[in-house]
């Protein structure tokens, strides 16, 4: 029977399982199975998965948590389709991924059209290779509107907690010191739950005092009160394009090394 391999970083992220959900179904469809491995955010754990998977699978679609793969760590010429995030490599691996520079900016353009003009950026886990772009883009949106970079409006996550408990500490100890903030971007529906918590303990909310856009869509941010505006970043369709990115360099066939998934804005009532 014909194998691939898939890590995530872990499979309490409603991102990160739908984009497993959908390529399993894709690759099943396809005459093959997908064995999925959850590395706990945990490097050395994903290095594990990758050298045991290539001697077992015929190939491997990975959400990678490195800052960095090693050379060596993937055979050359080996099958191997990196999904969403971008580690520093001296190889050329193909990618398939949001264009998170594009996708930040236009969330922060938004934002000011709403009258916002502090605005806090959690762009992610520091090691996520989607950080640097995200960050890259808030700057640009708030250089073109003539709005000045604070650094201490950029929530740069260490992962030592979860998204949604670290968020919200970050955000309480922002309000304490006094800064008065208008909008947040965060990198996730955990995140942006984490904001709103901190938020309410000081007697702010969400829309009338802060406006709130979040880098998931999830099924939560349509059911939350209120409503939660966010980037659909179209896991399904990622998945698919990853496997077919895959199963072409399984099947030597001609492929595009790099796919970008376009994002699209939900607008819904924490933005109103």
């Amino acid at each position: 029977m014909k194998t691939i391999g898939m890590i995530v970083p872990t499979v309490d992220n409603i991102f990160f399982a739908k984009i497993a959900y959908e390529a399993e179904k894709f690759l099943k469809e396809r005459g093959y199975l997908t064995f999925i491995a959850s590395c706990q955010n945990k490097a050395g754990n994903e290095k594990d998965y990758v050298k045991k998977m290539q001697e077992v699978c015929d190939g491997i679609l990975c959400i990678s948590g490195l800052e960095q793969i090693e050379e060596g760590l993937i055979k050359t010429d080996y099958p191997f389709v990196l999904i969403d995030r971008t580690p520093k490599s001296g190889q050329d691996f193909a990618v398939c991924a949001n264009d998170d520079y594009e996708a930040c900016r236009n969330a922060v353009e938004f934002l000011i059209e709403k009258g916002c003009e502090k605005i806090v950026l959690c762009p992610g886990y520091l090691a996520q290779g989607q950080t640097a772009p995200r960050l890259e883009g808030y700057c640009r949106a708030l250089e073109d509107n003539g709005l000045p970079f604070r650094e201490q409006y950029v929530i740069r996550r260490s992962g030592t907690h979860n998204s949604e408990q670290e968020t919200e500490q970050r955000i309480e100890e922002l309000l304490h010191d006094g800064e008065q903030i208008d909008g947040i971007i965060a990198s996730s529906d955990r995140a942006a739950f984490g904001a709103i918590t901190a938020l309410e303990k000081v007697g702010c909310y969400v829309p009338e005092d802060v406006k709130l856009i979040t880098f998931d869509n999830s099924p939560y941010t349509a059911m939350s009160s209120p409503s939660i505006t966010a980037m659909d970043r179209n896991p399904k369709r990622l998945a698919e394009a990853a496997c077919s990115q895959l199963l072409a360099q399984i099947g030597h066939e001609p492929y595009d090394r790099k796919v970008i998934v376009d994002v699209s804005l939900i607008k819904r009532d924490s933005t109103r």
